[in-house]
């Protein structure tokens, strides 16, 4: 070291050189700082004004460090001395910097920035923080791929906001083109959200929240909420591989969907095989409730589809009830390639005499067996004979012929002078040129009426014994269950309240 000028007579200028700056041990009697202010040698205070100016260890480097004092002694006390370890990786330094540039960090290319500590003084210094130089920062990570890497065994990130309001974010993450925010879990949950109102909320020009996992995608713990707010668009939207699902819902209610648009949709479906499918080992794989209707569906070639899979019991493929109105309404053809069961049955038409103002209805003509009637007039020839053609397939279809003349006109008499073979049977009459009104009947043989005959009387099983399909009015008899009871009616006048609260402009 070596002295230089003179500050009064009592005082003088120290210049301390690098080499000895780390290992010093400064004496005052009285130092004039930079900005003139002076420490005192016999401070007032417990705690020297230099000590609590300065940090005990000082690093004094190149000619900008100075002080004015009366003494500079140099000591080898450990507690002083140069750093012997890694812990500040310092090597591309070779002294503070001028005023304005001063940077804590390694000159030398390539060179990262690592900060270690130790527990204990049994342990050993480890890694916990390193900057690259390509400006990644690592936390337990020695080779961070990202701006920031970390890695923990328990919360690897959190992010804590105190506002009182819903404009505080605990986490917030943004992008110009990709993930604002991205989660990946290799066995559970990519993203979990928990709050009172909402978990997880995504607002997007394009969907809100997006979820995709190998498993299960976009999948959400309690209950989840989509809204969507411009005219175009979807507020819960899910794409599922080959043999996965678009949306997934488990719970009391897997999936509710909610629209306050009269022309809306709550929930839509489209796919190449099912729009919309359900699975439920109990009640009801897919359920609606409306004010108007509860299921719509509409297909190029179905717009319902049901399949019923039991192999015992009654089961039914599509099930409809009405206490008042249509259980079942067909706007257009209908076919049952099955038996059709029914208590009562008729054509309903417009009256033809008063089509704006009344209905014409006619019951149907019933048998105890399969009854195909044909029927006719026919007039006889001049020796009294005439020849009844019937179809083509009379002969094939039926059996057991039954016949029934009618003379019109005259007294006279009719007969079946030939039963009906090859498609048609004879009649003559004991005038000639008499006009008579014919009718046949047969009993199906086709190979569905053989397999399933109407079994006139049969007795009830021992679940519909005791009880009716048809309650007359004050008789007290018990109604018989034709289908397990339906699910209990949901009324649903809005979203949930928590949702509602959500949904609402001002929430946002």
């Amino acid at each position: 070291m070596s002295a230089s000028e003179a500050l009064g007579n009592r005082t003088a200028r120290t210049t301390i050189a690098p080499a000895l700056a780390p290992a010093l041990t400064i004496q005052l009697s009285e130092a004039v700082m930079p900005d003139r202010s002076t420490i005192p040698e016999r401070p007032s205070s417990s705690t020297p004004e230099f000590e609590s100016r300065f940090p005990r260890r000082l690093l004094f480097a190149g000619a900008a460090a100075g002080l004015a004092g009366t003494a500079v002694v140099a000591s080898a006390s450990p507690a002083e001395a140069a750093p012997t370890t890694t812990a500040w990786l310092l090597g591309g330094n070779t002294g503070v910097t001028t005023t304005g540039t001063n940077f804590l960090g390694p000159t030398n290319a390539g060179a990262p920035l690592i900060f270690k500590t130790k527990a204990d003084a049994a342990s050993s210094l480890s890694e916990k923080m390193r900057l690259t130089p390509v400006g990644r920062l690592g936390l337990g990570v020695t080779n961070p791929t990202a701006r920031f890497d970390t890695t923990s065994s328990g919360t690897a990130i959190q992010g804590k906001s105190t506002s009182s309001n819903s404009s505080g974010r605990g986490v917030s993450g943004s992008s110009v083109n990709g993930y604002g925010v991205e989660g990946l879990s290799n066995k559970y949950i990519g993203v979990f959200g928990q709050g009172p109102s909402a978990g997880v909320w995504g607002d997007s020009g394009l969907y809100g929240v997006v979820g995709q996992a190998n498993t299960y995608g976009g999948r959400f713990s309690g209950g989840s909420i989509g809204s969507y707010n411009e005219g175009e668009g979807y507020g819960v939207y899910g794409t599922g591989g080959t043999t996965g699902v678009g949306v997934y819902g488990q719970g009391t209610t897997g999936v509710s969907g909610y629209c306050s648009n009269t022309s809306g949709n709550a929930i839509s479906g489209s796919g190449g095989v099912y729009g919309v499918y359900g699975a439920n080992a109990s009640t009801a794989g897919v359920r609606g409730d409306s004010n108007y209707v509860g299921v719509w569906g509409q297909g190029y070639n179905y717009g319902v589809y049901g399949v019923a899979t039991a192999t015992a019991g009654t089961s039914f493929g599509v099930y409809g009830h009405s206490p008042n109105g249509y259980a079942v309404y067909a706007a257009g053809d209908a076919i049952v390639t099955g038996t059709l069961s029914k208590s009562a049955g008729s054509f309903k038409i417009d009256h033809p005499l008063d089509p704006d103002n009344k209905w014409l209805s006619h019951s149907f003509v019933e048998s105890p067996d399969m009854m195909n009637v044909y029927n006719g007039n026919v007039t006889t020839d001049a020796g009294g004979t005439a020849t009844v053609d019937l179809p083509s397939y009379f002969g094939a279809l039926n059996r057991d012929f039954r016949y029934q003349l009618t003379v019109i006109g005259d007294f006279a008499q009719a007969v079946v002078s030939k039963e009906v073979e090859n498609n048609s049977f004879a009649i003559r009459t004991d005038k000639p040129k008499v006009k008579v009104s014919w009718q046949v009947t047969g009993i199906r043989q086709d190979a569905y009426a053989a397999e399933h005959p109407i079994v006139v009387e049969t007795p009830k099983s021992k679940d519909d014994a005791g009880t009716r399909l048809f309650v007359p009015k004050g008789s007290g008899a018990k109604a018989a269950q034709t289908a397990p009871p339906a699910p209990s009616a949901v009324t649903l006048t809005g979203p949930p309240a928590a949702a509602a609260k959500l949904l609402s402009p001002a929430a946002n």
